[in-house]
C-alpha cells in the first residue's frame, strides 16, 4: 500500500550522497538508452533530474562537460535537443554494467599481499600496481587478479578468514559503509509501498536509486567483495537495490517522450 509521497522517498534518498549532475546523466542514459542510437530529449532528461532537486541550467552545464569530454553527443532538430551516449560514453557504460545490475559477485580471483623492495618509494610502487589494489602502506598492497609485477616484488596469496578493522576501512572507508547502510534503509522503506502510478515519478525514483548504488558501488573495486564477509554493508545494499529495481521496472524512452 502506497503511504508515503514518491517525492519524499526521491529526496531522502538523493541526500545520502551528493549528487553530481554529470554522473546523474551518466546514469540516466546508462539505464534508459538501450541501444548506441537511441537518444534521449532534453525536455525527457530535465522532467527527470528535477525530482532530485536538478535544475536546467545545472543540467545544461552538466551536459557541456560530457560532451566536452566525449561522453556524450547532442543531436538538434530545430529548437528540440536530444542527447546520446557517444561510442566511448557507451563503452564505459557497458564496461561496469555486470558490476552494477548483477547479482553474483565474482569470488574466483585470487587475493594476494604485495610487498615491494626497501628501495622503492611510495610513488613508484604505485605506478606498479594493477587497477585492483588497495594501497596498504607505502610499500604494501592488496591485490586481486593475476599479477605481472617484477621478481623484487614480494607476492603471497592468502585466503582471508577475518582482517583487523583498520584494512576493513581501507578497502570501504566508514563513510562509504555509512552510505551502504542508508541507501539499504531508505530502499526497504520504499519496498513497502506501492510503485507510484505516474510514469516520471516511478523512473525518477528508480534513477535515483540507482545512480546513489552506481556511484557507491563504484567507489571500491573487486577486493571488498572477495575479501569481506558475505553480508558485508555494500553486499546487503546490492541484494535491496535488485529488488527496486525490479519494483520499479525501466521504462522505455519512446513511453517518456511519448508522456
Amino acid at each position: 500500500m502506497q503511504i508515503e509521497n514518491p517525492q519524499d522517498h526521491i529526496r531522502r534518498i538523493a541526500a545520502i550522497g551528493k549528487l553530481k549532475v554529470w554522473s546523474v546523466v551518466v546514469t540516466i542514459l546508462g539505464d534508459l538508452q538501450q541501444s548506441p542510437r537511441e537518444k534521449i530529449s532534453g525536455r525527457v532528461l530535465d522532467a527527470l533530474v528535477a525530482p532530485m532537486g536538478i535544475n536546467n541550467q545545472a543540467l545544461r552545464v552538466a551536459c557541456h562537460r560530457l560532451r566536452r569530454d566525449g561522453w556524450i553527443e547532442t543531436i538538434k532538430v530545430g529548437r528540440t535537443s536530444s542527447h546520446r551516449l557517444t561510442p566511448l560514453g557507451w563503452r564505459e557504460t557497458q564496461k561496469v554494467r555486470s558490476v552494477i545490475y548483477g547479482a553474483q559477485v565474482p569470488h574466483h580471483m585470487p587475493s594476494r599481499l604485495v610487498l615491494g623492495p626497501p628501495q622503492m618509494t611510495a610513488a613508484e610502487f604505485a605506478e606498479q600496481m594493477p587497477d585492483e589494489v588497495v594501497i596498504l602502506s607505502s610499500r604494501y598492497g592488496l591485490v586481486a587478479g593475476d599479477l605481472k609485477l617484477p621478481k623484487q616484488f614480494l607476492v603471497t596469496e592468502f585466503d582471508p578468514v577475518s582482517l583487523p578493522e583498520w584494512v576493513k576501512d581501507t578497502l570501504v572507508p566508514p563513510d562509504l559503509t555509512a552510505q551502504f547502510v542508508e541507501l539499504k534503509t531508505q530502499v526497504e522503506r520504499l519496498l513497502l509501498c506501492e510503485p507510484p502510478r505516474d510514469s516520471f515519478e516511478s523512473a525518477a525514483l528508480r534513477l535515483v536509486i540507482l545512480h546513489q548504488w552506481r556511484r557507491m558501488r563504484l567507489r571500491h573495486g573487486i577486493l571488498a567483495d572477495r575479501l569481506l564477509p558475505p553480508d558485508w554493508s555494500g553486499a546487503r545494499a546490492r541484494a535491496v537495490v535488485l529488488q527496486a529495481l525490479k519494483h520499479l521496472p525501466r521504462p522505455s524512452i519512446k513511453e517518456l517522450e511519448s508522456l
